[in-house]
């Protein structure tokens, strides 16, 4: 009986090992196909609800960590509470390419573009990868980037892909047995690496490999996202994105 338990406990835990591990690619010979597969892997996935813990360096020193609730409905609803300690910092609302921030400490009230704010608030430019792809660690990659692809690499190992942008060139590295995005740097015009991407600790969360680990890296300002929880395709309503501002708020709108 004891064997018979033994070999019970060995199955559920190769079973689980083999649920958790991701579909392989087949192999990939031209971009237009990686496109294609990248595009259609995240078909389905509508909605997510996402606890993290980031931790800012600015001008290499590094701020204190703050507690994250990023609540993002497809394809342009973003809800983004920022707290510590059992107090909220920050709490901003994302919709049609405009982003309303509320400042409780300041009571400042902030709009404008979602990137210039949040550079305004964090010294990082996420334009590069699209703000909300680049918090929740999503590639930011579609089928209209076929026409950008100045040099593709499949190998063993990764998939390299070079992109041509109007002011600046993308480079980035793929696992090529998962399509995991690994590594994505920003260089311009002048071929100086701006900006750096790095995503790690893939999980799988309700069907979807995602990173754990996001890091973005512009010199000595840095931004790292460790992701604590995922609740993916979930009943989001439209009360989990309202944003009650104060009317006595000082509003600021942002510009770069």
């Amino acid at each position: 009986m004891r064997n018979y338990r033994f070999l019970l406990v060995v199955f559920l835990l190769i079973a689980g090992c083999v649920a958790n591990r991701p579909a392989l690619l087949p192999p990939v010979t031209s971009s237009t196909e990686f496109f294609h597969l990248i595009a259609t892997r995240y078909d389905s996935l509508h909605n997510q609800e996402v606890r993290a813990s980031v931790d800012l360096t600015i001008d290499g020193v590094r701020e204190r960590r703050a507690s994250a609730l990023v609540r993002h409905r497809f394809p342009s609803d973003l809800k983004l509470v920022v707290g510590g300690f059992g107090t909220v910092v920050m709490a901003a609302r994302a919709q049609n390419d405009t982003l309303h921030v509320h400042l409780p400490r300041e009571n400042r009230y902030l709009v404008g573009n979602p990137e210039d704010v949040l550079y305004v608030l964090t010294d990082v430019d996420l334009s590069y990868y699209a703000y909300d792809r680049a918090i929740l660690g999503l590639p930011n990659i579609s089928p209209i980037d076929a026409s950008r692809v100045v040099r593709f690499e499949p190998g063993k190992e990764n998939l390299f892909l070079e992109l041509q942008h109007d002011l600046y060139l993308r480079r980035l590295w793929i696992e090529a047995s998962t399509g995991f995005l690994r590594e994505e740097r920003v260089y311009n015009a002048d071929g100086q690496l701006v900006s750096a991407r790095l995503l790690s600790d893939y999980h799988r969360d309700d069907g979807f490999f995602l990173p754990r680990r996001i890091e973005i890296q512009q010199g000595e300002d840095v931004m790292l996202i460790q992701i604590k929880s995922r609740a993916i395709n979930t009943g989001l309503s439209d009360e989990d994105f309202v944003l009650p501002v104060p009317k006595d708020a000082t509003r600021h709108d942002i510009q770069r």
